[in-house]
């Protein structure tokens, strides 16, 4: 199942930036880059922090489980599994296969 597919969450729009007022409207997903991955101790869930590759603006968006109790481990393979991604385009990696089946 592809990433952006799975039911289990929803994928952030990245749609809010962090250089003001400079800031592009819209910056489409194959020129964002995953720069950083932060996963939160208390309830694990999620932020990915992108870089535009030809501009200096910031995207930042939180990863949301459907179910607020989703299990604990289920985030920590996705997270350690969006780490392996970082420098990929965004698109691309919202474009791969994903199911937690495989990773357990």
């Amino acid at each position: 199942m592809l990433l952006k597919d799975n039911k289990l969450f929803e994928l952030p729009s990245l749609l809010a930036g962090s250089f003001g007022g400079l800031d592009r409207l819209e910056i489409p997903y194959n020129i964002l880059i995953l720069r950083k991955v932060l996963q939160r101790d208390d309830n694990g869930d999620i932020e990915l922090v992108c870089q535009v590759k030809n501009g200096p603006e910031e995207k930042r968006g939180w990863i949301r489980f459907r179910n607020e109790n989703e299990r604990r481990s289920k985030k920590d393979l996705l997270f350690h599994w969006l780490r392996e991604q970082i420098s990929e385009v965004i698109e691309t990696i919202y474009n791969k296969e994903f199911d937690f089946k495989e990773k357990q």
